[in-house]
């Protein structure tokens, strides 16, 4: 009986292993495609990148300031037109001043995702990330790109439970979209009832990397990939790569913490 299980297991993972080397060879190449195109190399040469953000919904600007984020996406920093400061120091997020009108989880909630949608070519292949040929899937009825569906192991990040479907531009390889889910404060049977996609509708090239200078997110549709009503754009202009001092991603004085919400199953 021994003999014969141990048979039968050695069938199953010589069956499933090329199975797993295609599946790592296909997430390889795929996030290599789009690092190269965006110049992930130069990218990874600096420290820091610094622009000028904007995030506006329902015709809005609902974020207005001075973003500055190590390349790893690790640290965050916005300096708002108002003067309020929020970081991020790779485990807690702080907003100054105390009293600053901003809702409990929404300062950690910009810190951590603008900076990641603006470095998504290079953080494809990130430890804990894992990406499926999604095939050929459409953005709208004019344009059709190869996709793969990004995924986290669990413990990754404040949201491990998100995923994205990334769309690649065949013609320059370049981040054309990502449709993605947001468990963010909310469990993902919820979340996936509100699907929604980034569209990259213009970049810029600066010492030799190619970043976003305008997005808009949009309602979408998982099954047919329809897009629907149009949710907010995020803006970004003046980009340079910077060198971080000491205090640039440390508590500011007299601020207070920015707590994430809590999981969806603890109301």
């Amino acid at each position: 009986m021994y003999g014969m299980m141990k048979l039968m297991m050695v069938v199953v993972l010589a069956v499933a292993s090329p199975v797993l080397a295609q599946d790592a060879a296909f997430h390889q190449t795929f996030a290599d495609q789009i690092g190269k195109a965006h110049g992930a190399d130069a990218y990874r040469s600096h420290a820091a990148l610094q622009a000028d953000v904007t995030v506006s919904f329902g015709g809005k600007a609902m974020l207005k300031g001075v973003m500055t984020f190590d390349t790893p996406v690790g640290k965050s920093r916005i300096e708002t037109a108002d003067g309020t400061v929020m970081v991020f120091d790779g485990q807690d997020a702080y907003v100054t001043p105390a009293d600053a009108p901003i809702p409990p989880g929404m300062a950690r909630f910009h810190l951590l995702t603008w900076p990641y949608f603006i470095a998504a070519p290079f953080k494809l292949a990130d430890p804990g990330t894992h990406i499926d040929d999604a095939g050929i899937k459409p953005i709208d009825v004019h344009h059709i790109f190869p996709t793969g569906k990004l995924t986290f192991t669990p413990g990754t990040g404040d949201s491990p439970d998100d995923w994205y479907l990334v769309y690649r531009d065949p013609d320059t390889n370049q981040l054309a979209a990502m449709a993605y889910i947001v468990t963010y404060g909310k469990d993902t049977h919820d979340a996936e009832k509100e699907p929604h996609i980034a569209i990259y509708e213009a970049f810029e090239e600066v010492d030799g990397v190619t970043l976003p200078t305008r997005m808009s997110m949009w309602n979408w549709e998982t099954g047919t990939g329809k897009i629907g009503e149009m949710l907010g754009q995020l803006e970004l202009a003046n980009y340079q790569f910077v060198e971080p001092d000491e205090s640039t991603f440390t508590q500011p004085d007299g601020a207070r913490i920015d707590a994430p919400p809590p999981p969806a199953n603890q109301g």
